[in-house]
């Protein structure tokens, strides 16, 4: 299977390339739905979805365009039928599931005789359905789906999205490690922040290159981005004996304790900073300066809601809940939804959450 059009190639190189420049799951979902595939595939509809093959009914759907109210209010009863579309009942038994046409395996008749057509497809016009299908987890399938009215898709079609496949792929599995990894890293700044801790790495140089909760303010550090000299001239000596070691600062914010960490490397010198206060950080007075939009979907993501539930709940699309999500990320300082959900049970528990 191979594509014959020039154009075609470089059309499709260009959206790999920027495939691989996105930095977060939610833009990469919506730069596919609204500027990848309609450049390279013309569709009456397009659509994201995670399947969940044990609970079919837990299915998460994007759908585009999101000024048809017709799949929100049919959702519930397309979930319920996820099991009957044939594209989803194979990737039960395939560990990797190609391109696949619906026509691929039911002729229109059958098709048309399906619950999943008579009681959802049928309402939005999906007559013909190609799917490119990606498993990045035992129990999970991620689809992207581009349905038709007239015209069944072509060769070129599934070709072209088979070629873009394997760079989902890449994409998707990098993007998810790295969510899972800023998860991590976000509960355990806001861990350090709830306890007064801080810590700072440096180079060889004392030059700052990573740092979490309130250490540079504790420090005073130089707007270059150096340690002070008296604390750089300390850590040069306890470095050369790699030995744990610490020094205590007077500030005025307290007494602060500095401890130095070896990390094996070199090249890199850890810092654990400690302090008595308990009054180092203060707690946010204005909600984040969250929108009280902004907070309602802080608080849906707090209690676990997916963009698609959220938009249901309150009425809106739900690109315009990942807008939301994208000023809440920003203005709480954070790049996850778990972290949001910690932020908000932290002060919300009596540390000055209004």
């Amino acid at each position: 299977m191979s594509l014959r059009s020039p154009a075609d190639y470089k059309l499709l190189l260009e959206c790999i390339r920027e495939l691989h420049s996105f930095r977060d799951l939610g833009s990469v979902r919506m730069w596919l739905l609204d500027t990848a595939l309609p450049r390279l595939i013309r569709s009456d509809w397009l659509s994201y979805n995670e399947v969940d093959l044990a609970h079919p009914e837990n299915t998460v759907a994007i759908l585009k365009p999101e000024s048809n109210q017709i799949f929100q209010r049919l959702f519930p009863r397309f979930q319920e039928l996820a099991h009957q579309h044939p594209l989803i009942s194979r990737q039960k038994q395939l560990a990797d599931f190609p391109v696949h046409k619906i026509s691929d395996f039911l002729s229109r008749k059958s098709y048309r005789q399906l619950e999943l057509y008579q009681d959802v497809y049928r309402h939005m016009g999906v007559e013909y359905q190609i799917a490119a299908t990606i498993r990045l987890d035992p129990g999970r399938i991620t689809a992207f789906a581009l349905s038709r009215q007239r015209n069944d898709y072509t060769e070129r079609d599934r070709a072209v999205l088979e070629m873009l496949r394997p760079h989902l792929v890449i994409a998707l599995n990098n993007l998810s490690l790295t969510t899972a990894r800023q998860t991590i890293l976000d509960s355990t700044k806001l861990g350090l922040r709830e306890l007064s801790y801080a810590t700072i790495i440096v180079d060889q140089q004392s030059r700052i290159l990573y740092h979490t909760g309130p250490g540079l303010k504790w420090i005073e550090a130089a707007p270059q981005g150096f340690l002070p000299v008296n604390i750089s001239g300390w850590l040069n000596q306890v470095a050369t004996n790699s030995r744990h070691q610490t020094m205590s600062l007077n500030t005025e914010d307290g007494e602060i304790c500095i401890r130095y960490m070896p990390t094996g490397s070199p090249q890199r010198r850890l810092l654990v900073l400690t302090t008595g206060s308990q009054n180092i950080i203060p707690a946010p007075t204005n909600n984040f300066g969250l929108s009280k939009r902004e907070l309602e979907i802080a608080r849906w993501i707090g209690d676990g809601k997916t963009n698609t539930e959220i938009a249901s709940i309150l009425g809106i699309s739900p690109r315009t809940v990942q807008k939301h999500i994208e000023h809440i990320f920003e203005k709480m300082d954070v790049k996850t939804r778990v972290a949001v959900a910690s932020r908000l049970h932290f002060f919300s528990s009596g540390a000055g959450f209004n």
